[in-house]
């Protein structure tokens, strides 16, 4: 474990955006884990704040009085093959070396995410997914360390069915005084698959470079797609138009981007913060955006959201704020 002190999150957020932190705390293994959990301790450090590559957080620009454990990779990889199809790794790898690992050995089923920048640990805690995959799909059990009010953590293990995956959503996601460690991930024999799964990876990450705005940092997508059948249903009986979409492109959703840039935000501009162009369910940092640049943004899209369609959608990035 390495310790900075009063460090500033925009110099490691994936977004750029963020203020100072009393404590970073850098975590690469397990053990590192367990060292920074004894130091939040000992230190009676309140507030703690687990993040990676920090590729689906929008964080405040206010001090950050407490500890941000950042999940950073080591110099050797503890990914690692259990036998039976079975993969652990520990929460600081990236999710992109769990893919390669995977095909090295043969196995298959996270090819769907070719592309997706997220640690492992970023990508179960809100079940990544792409292209109709969820990362949920593919774990057997994870790691967690629960921190009490007093510091104190418990060390516990939990199946995939313990985890209450949802979309874009998990119970870790829920509770915020849960860190994941280790994570273990079944998958399937390749067979004569292998070629068709490297195709896909390979495919998708083209289909990123062209179609999302990689020139400027930014969250992700920030609005979860809309799921719900009966919110489906008021989008559809608003623009009849887009049923063929829902239905043949958009795995029965209804795409935020598009919506979004249908109801005119594309390009719009706050400050440093722009609704991008290329893919209006991304909010780019084009010009050393603040966070409420960013948050007001996303509030005006929100409050014309609710006036077209009579609900609101709910944020796929997390705000931290």
């Amino acid at each position: 474990m390495v310790i900075y002190r009063d460090f500033s999150l925009k110099e490691i957020l994936y977004y750029k955006i963020g203020g100072v932190a009393r404590y970073i705390l850098k975590i690469g293994s397990k053990e590192d884990l367990l060292e920074a959990l004894d130091y939040v301790k000992k230190n009676k450090i309140e507030k703690v704040l687990p993040i990676g590559l920090g590729s689906n957080l929008l964080v405040s620009d206010d001090f950050f009085d407490g500890a941000v454990l950042w999940f950073c990779k080591a110099e050797f990889s503890s990914i690692k093959f259990n036998g039976d199809s079975l993969i652990e790794a520990f929460a600081a790898e990236s999710l992109d070396d769990l893919i390669k690992f995977s095909f090295d050995n043969n196995l298959i089923g996270l090819e769907w995410a070719g592309g997706l920048p997220s640690t492992i640990g970023g990508a179960v805690c809100g079940n990544v997914g792409a292209f109709g995959g969820e990362i949920g799909r593919s774990v057997d059990k994870i790691e967690v360390f629960e921190i009490g009010a007093n510091g104190e953590f418990v060390q516990k293990t939990l199946k995939a069915s313990d985890l209450e995956f949802d979309y874009r959503e998990s119970l870790v996601k829920k509770n915020k005084n849960w860190i994941i460690g280790n994570c273990y991930f079944k998958l399937n024999i390749a067979s004569d698959k292998m070629a068709k799964a490297k195709e896909e990876y390979f495919s998708h990450i083209d289909y990123r470079n062209k179609n999302h705005p990689m020139d400027y940092p930014s969250c992700g997508s920030v609005f979860k797609n809309i799921t719900k059948k009966e919110e489906v249903k008021k989008i559809i009986d608003k623009w009849p138009d887009i049923k063929e979409l829902v239905d043949n492109k958009w795995y029965h959703k209804a795409s935020m981007g598009y919506v979004i840039r249908r109801i005119g935000f594309a390009g719009f501009r706050i400050g440093g913060a722009e609704v991008s162009k290329k893919h209006a369910n991304y909010i780019s940092n084009i010009d050393n955006a603040k966070f409420n640049d960013v948050y007001s943004i996303i509030e005006k899209i929100k409050d014309k959201f609710s006036q077209t369609f009579g609900f609101s959608p709910e944020l796929e990035v997390e705000v931290v704020e």
